[in-house]
């Protein structure tokens, strides 16, 4: 049986701000309920090398790998040991960075559920870009 690869789109935003400043609000992953869209309603709490993430759809498990280095970020979140992953970057550009965020269509998701999807992550890089952008202290 071929296996069909899942539909993805990936989307980017210039945010005006130091990449350390960048880097240390979206690595962290007690900062998810302050810029996602219908995903962490409070801050995740670290239990063991794992965060438990409250969601509309119930409690979550989160673990991020990460690599300052070269920017990357890998958000892997689910539950039972059933993990999807939104991997992400940040580069440097000038003074800011771009931030690039990928997301994948859910396995079995129903139909018209990816471009919500799609259009949620659009509104958490406009969150970003403003929180990060500002001058006060996040």
């Amino acid at each position: 049986m071929d296996k069909v690869m899942p539909r993805s789109e990936t989307l980017s935003t210039y945010i005006d701000a130091p990449f350390d400043k960048v880097w240390d609000f979206i690595s962290n992953p007690e900062n998810l309920h302050l810029w996602t869209v219908d995903f962490a309603q409070a801050p995740p709490q670290k239990i063991g090398d794992l965060y438990k993430v409250q969601t509309p759809r119930g409690e979550r498990d989160l673990f991020v790998k990460q690599n300052k280095e070269f920017g990357v970020i890998d958000f892997y979140f689910g539950t039972g040991g059933n993990y999807g992953c939104s991997p992400s970057r940040i580069i440097r550009s000038g003074d800011g960075v771009i931030y690039i965020f990928t997301q994948f269509e859910p396995t079995g998701a129903p139909p018209g559920l990816f471009e919500v999807l799609v259009g949620n992550v659009k509104k958490e890089l406009a969150i970003l870009k403003d929180l990060l952008e500002s001058k006060e202290k996040i």
